[in-house]
């Protein structure tokens, strides 16, 4: 990802099912932006994260990436290059080091350099202090499906693991919506932190998250009805902003 993303009149719809999902849809993600789908669920927010990673292909329209149509890239290729956070983490019974390196890229993860990798991606997901407080750092063990780490500490590894890969996209879907406030917050500096650095989709109904991304992209009915920050949707006062805003709270 050199430059950004686009979906050019994209429609969406599934096969025998006469409604279309997408309906015209435009939209830009620049590279380095932080971006945000908002809508209420069945919107259409998860269809265009589906899209953007190629797992479905639109019925009318254009997706270009770097310009390039999404019909004349590799599938596998590009993937690769996204981190994919979904409501439901997935954490293995094994050591947090290992959680986070879970493909094994790393030779000598207790190695300086090599252990130092890891850290950087828990440090960027805001958790490199809770694991350093641990007993046994990032050797501890965190039980069958982390069953021994808070729910906002297991969503947390869970980007780490995806941070440790150095994707080009990172899409966050729905992945604070079943959080407290504290651990919320935690992954709302995680998302301002990567500003600038990597490409950073979040898909949410919830506005508390978003605050301070670049854009946020209002989707109701399968199309962008408003587009603007957080101050300029504020000021605009927009109902469906304000019906969002009241189930943040």
């Amino acid at each position: 990802l050199k430059s950004k993303i686009e979906f050019k009149n994209v429609s969406f719809k599934y096969e025998n099912h006469g409604k279309l999902i997408l309906n015209n849809l435009n939209l830009t993600i620049p590279k380095g932006n932080s971006v945000a789908l908002a809508g209420i669920s069945g919107a259409g927010k998860s269809t265009v994260a589906d899209l953007i990673t190629l797992l479905i292909k639109p019925n009318k329209g254009h997706i270009l990436i770097d310009g390039i149509n999404s019909n004349n890239i590799n599938n596998q290729f590009w993937r690769s290059k996204i981190g994919y956070v979904s409501q439901e983490s997935i954490i293995f019974n094994d050591t947090i080091k290992n959680n986070i390196d879970l493909l094994g890229i790393l030779k000598n993860k207790n190695s300086y350099k090599d252990i130092n990798k890891i850290q950087k991606a828990a440090k960027m997901a805001f958790i490199h202090e809770f694991i350093q407080s641990l007993p046994n750092g990032y050797d501890t063990l965190v039980g069958d499906r982390g069953i021994r780490l808070s729910g906002g500490q297991r969503q947390r590894l869970f980007i780490a693991r995806e941070l440790f890969r150095n994707p080009s996209l990172l899409i966050l879907d729905e992945a604070t919506s079943s959080l407290d406030v504290d651990s919320e917050s935690k992954i709302q500096k995680s998302i301002d932190f990567l500003k600038g650095s990597i490409t950073t989709l979040i898909i949410t109904h919830r506005l508390s998250t978003i605050k301070n991304v670049d854009n946020i992209f209002l989707i109701d009915k399968g199309k962008i009805i408003q587009e603007g920050n957080f101050e300029k949707l504020s000021s605009a006062k927009s109902d469906l902003f304000y019906k969002l805003l009241k189930l943040s709270n």
